[in-house]
């Protein structure tokens, strides 16, 4: 019979624990010197090993051979720990026996000796599943344990365990385990199993486990039976990654505000059996996704997908404000918890879709700040483009006087500036190229620029990437960019979209259309060095001796 990955490569020692070593090394130093605790608790997600660690425990503590710290895995006491036929190790389903009846039935077990081990270990998975009468009764013999006991409470919610018992346990928290880690025990594992595993398709696993050996052994399981040759193609099909370009579809329609086109694909997927609970769903991990890829360093440590579709994200990201994006996924939050209590998931996905399509119709506060940041990027882009608003008509009197006349005003129109945002005293356009280029130079504020790179990375997150630490300067109508980075040079020199996409963020921060340029810091000239003869001479007449110059 088939026996799948994750349990034929349980760990069988506590050196085969990988990514728990700050738990491991505690408990065989425990074990080393004959001290272990009466009660344990293990705490953290699944598949990180807290019911492995619970076995490794009561098979070291019972085992007749033990090997610096850990199982022998030779021994009656070991074997019958693996198999379950050792009736001195209990492992008890909280989940499905949470009544009080069954810790009582345990409590008058537990006073006995053990029939062939040192100990009789309880291992009680699942412990936040038991009810309060069981917790009450568990508490009872936990207070004052026969000597023989040794007590393992294993449980995903420690905040659901009372702090009475907490309080009497030895405490370990599992921690999720690193993706490189997880991804070289999967290269290891594949070497013995004599299947063909890529390092990118291990990664990518790895990626997909968040953190839990067993699922990520699992769906190694799932892809070899899916191909011998297992590469990225092969996980990201085992896995559902692929054919999911209606969320696209969806986001590029509420980015556009056709709402016609989203209810469309909607409905096209209702055709396919798609239930709506599960598209709402799909569409939060949507929108966090290009929240990250818009705001993140680097994505792709965030994102499990395949290359090509984090490329799709980042380019879609650019379509979005990040407000515009939190209020998506508050706006499809809301909608998944109304749903559970609504009587029409259909009518609150259709509200929902168009909230995303236009965002006037949502009361949210992120709505309004999405709303806000795109009105000040447009007015920006229009003054930039020198489109000015229309003064508003002098009031008439109400008695109908002639009005005072106004002050005359200067025929150059009014420079708009938004708070945080005054642009320098502009140079006039009329004036020639060559004086302009002979402006002096002023620093940009850092702040100013700081807000520029924001926008930028919305706009050009990698050039924004390139500029980070860079400073900019005034000169004329003209923002000269100072940062030494070559591959900022090269995409000035080589690349017209970098410069477009420079100017329209500059545009959108100061409202003013500069252009664009590097921008070198000129050294400093060294001062003029004395000569040595006059350093001679001087020192001569300070001390009285007379120097004839010929």
């Amino acid at each position: 019979m088939y026996q799948a990955l994750y349990r034929k490569w349980r760990p069988r020692t506590f050196e085969e624990v990988v990514g728990q070593e700050h738990i491991t090394t505690t408990l065989k130093n425990e074990m080393i010197q004959g001290k272990p605790a009466h009660a344990y608790l293990l705490m953290g997600s699944r598949g990180t090993g807290k019911t492995t660690c619970a076995k490794l425990i009561a098979k070291a503590v019972n085992c007749r051979n033990p090997v610096d710290g850990s199982p022998c895995g030779q021994c009656d006491c070991c074997r019958g720990v693996d198999n379950g036929s050792l009736v001195d190790v209990v492992e008890i389903d909280a989940a499905s026996n949470n009544g009080v009846d069954n810790i009582r039935d345990l409590r008058e077990e537990a006073v006995f000796l053990p029939n062939i081990a040192k100990y009789r270990v309880y291992i009680i998975d699942e412990a936040h599943m038991l009810s309060v009468g069981a917790v009450n009764a568990l508490l009872k013999i936990m207070e004052e344990p026969p000597e023989h006991v040794i007590f393992i409470l294993a449980t995903t919610e420690v905040h659901k365990i009372p702090a009475t018992i907490q309080s009497r346990c030895q405490r370990f928290d599992f921690k999720r385990i690193a993706p490189d880690v997880i991804r070289d025990r999967l290269l290891y594992i594949a070497g013995q199993e004599d299947m063909t595993l890529t390092d990118e398709a291990a990664a990518l696993i790895a990626r997909i486990a968040d953190g839990g050996m067993r699922d990520a052994l699992s769906l190694l399981d799932l892809c070899w039976a899916h191909a011998h040759d297992i590469t990225v193609e092969t996980v990201s099909e085992a896995a559902g990654l692929v054919g999911q370009d209606y969320l696209f579809e969806i986001a590029d329609a509420a980015a556009t505000g056709d709402f016609t086109g989203a209810m469309d694909a909607m409905e096209r997927l209702a055709g396919q059996a798609v239930e709506y609970d599960r598209l709402c769903s799909q569409l939060i991990s949507h929108y966090r996704n290009l929240l990250v890829a818009a705001t993140a360093r680097d994505p792709e440590q965030l994102i499990v997908c395949l290359p090509q579709t984090l490329e799709q994200y980042k380019k879609q990201a650019a379509s979005f404000t990040p407000a515009a994006l939190m209020d998506a996924i508050r706006t499809l939050q809301d909608t998944q918890a109304a749903m559970a209590r609504s009587t029409s998931r259909r009518a609150e996905m259709e509200l929902a879709l168009l909230k995303l399509s236009d965002r006037r119709v949502s009361p949210s506060r992120e709505a309004l700040v999405a709303r806000i940041e795109e009105l000040e990027a447009k007015l920006n882009r229009l003054l930039a483009e020198g489109i000015r608003p229309t003064p508003s008509p002098a009031p008439q009197p109400a008695d109908g006087g002639v009005s005072q006349p106004q002050q005359e005003k200067s025929a150059e129109p009014e420079q708009v500036a938004l708070s945080g945002m005054e642009p320098p005293p502009q140079q006039e356009a009329a004036q020639p190229a060559a004086k302009s280029a002979a402006a002096p130079v002023e620093p940009m504020p850092e702040d100013q620029w700081l807000q520029v790179l924001d926008r930028l990375g919305v706009i050009n997150k990698m050039l924004a990437g390139a500029l980070q630490g860079s400073h900019a300067h005034f000169r004329g109508q003209t923002v000269l960019i100072e940062c030494d980075k070559p591959i900022f040079l090269e995409m000035m020199r080589s690349n017209d979209f970098t410069r477009q996409s420079l100017k329209r963020a500059i545009a959108e921060v100061t409202g003013v259309k500069y252009g664009v340029g590097p921008y070198t810091a000129v050294p400093k000239a060294a001062a003029p060095q004395s000569s040595p003869l006059e350093d001679l001479i001087k020192q001569a007449e300070g001390m009285g001796i007379p120097v004839t110059r010929e």
